[in-house]
């Protein structure tokens, strides 16, 4: 599939009716000329669907457009002859939706700063990371969780409003993505974005990424549909590309993956030669023992690292990172 036009800022809107669309372009007007009054009316086509189709269209509107944090869950839906009105929660009153417009643009130059001279891959590359590091997840039960402003006004959220704040960057960058859903391997819903990358759609999910100790680990960065499979699910199902490409993700960009033992203690000897830390690798292949935590001792052995060490692993992913001795 090819990239998205507008950045994917209309993604969802295409697979809306015609009456969908209407209602969909109504919406997006209103909130444009800074009308919050959370009610918007058309004149109806099809009766018969009315209710559903302005039903999808404000989720269609919320999905594609994360600038719009202000809107709520609650939707309802009224008809008067060829009439059709859709009230639609706004949950901030408007002196504080411009103001926290303006703390957004703020984060979002911020978060883009001096990477105009870049690759799209090092643009996506060096957002993803600053958010990554700056981000906290927390669900602190309210509206913020799920909306960039808890991101913007606290460095913490929950899935969709991290992913909320990386799909505004990217898009300022120039980089197309959308937001998507799917079912992580507790039977949880989560939401993460797919970013297109010299034309070909990826996987990104920062929350899943978010640093630790001030390290990003890149395991969920332009992953495949078959990487992402191994904890992440039932994103198929809905109206999205297929993500094919099994080169894009950091591991394999930066050929950081081991195909062997003697390429392991190949890696490990360069590395540690060269004061890298963390050390990091992806797994093509399957230790003998079934453990990478075992292959990494018997690596470090054969090397004469007399060094202390620790590993770090995701073990859906195949990525190890090392830290030896006090780096």
């Amino acid at each position: 599939m090819t990239s998205p036009d507008r950045l994917g800022s209309e993604y969802y809107k295409q697979y809306l009716t015609v009456q969908g669309r209407i209602c969909y372009d109504q919406i997006c007007r209103q909130l444009n000329n800074r009308d919050y009054s959370g009610q918007t009316t058309i004149m109806v086509t099809n009766g018969k669907n009315a209710s559903v189709d302005c039903f999808s269209a404000v989720k269609a509107v919320r999905d594609d457009h994360p600038e719009y944090f202000f809107l709520g869950n609650k939707i309802e839906f009224l008809l008067h002859g060829k009439k059709a009105t859709v009230n639609y929660q706004v949950v901030y009153p408007g002196r504080d939706i411009e103001r926290v417009n303006r703390l957004l643009d703020k984060k979002i130059t911020g978060l883009t700063n001096g990477i105009w001279h870049l690759s799209a891959y090092m643009r996506e590359k060096t957002i993803y990371e600053r958010i990554a590091k700056e981000m906290k997840y927390k669900n602190h039960d309210d509206v913020r969780d799920h909306s960039v402003v808890g991101p913007l006004l606290m460095s913490e959220g929950v899935c969709e409003g991290q992913n909320a704040l990386l799909i505004l960057c990217l898009r300022r960058a120039g980089i197309p993505c959308i937001k998507i859903f799917g079912k992580t391997d507790t039977d949880d819903w989560h939401c993460w974005t797919i970013a297109w990358i010299d034309g070909k759609p990826v996987h990104c999910d920062v929350t899943w990424d978010n640093a630790e100790k001030g390290v990003v680990y890149f395991d969920y960065f332009n992953l495949s549909d078959e990487q992402m499979k191994k904890d992440h699910f039932k994103f198929s199902d809905y109206n999205i590309p297929r993500c094919d490409a099994e080169d894009m993700d950091y591991y394999h960009r930066y050929r950081l993956n081991v195909r062997s033992f003697k390429d392991l203690c190949s890696r490990l000897s360069v590395d540690y030669s060269l004061g890298t830390a963390p050390i990091m690798m992806h797994f093509d292949y399957l230790p003998e023992s079934g453990s990478f935590f075992d292959e990494i001792g018997k690596a470090v052995k054969h090397c004469r690292i007399r060094d202390g060490y620790c590993a770090r692993s995701n073990s859906k992913k195949e990525n190890i990172a090392l830290l030896i001795g006090n780096r």
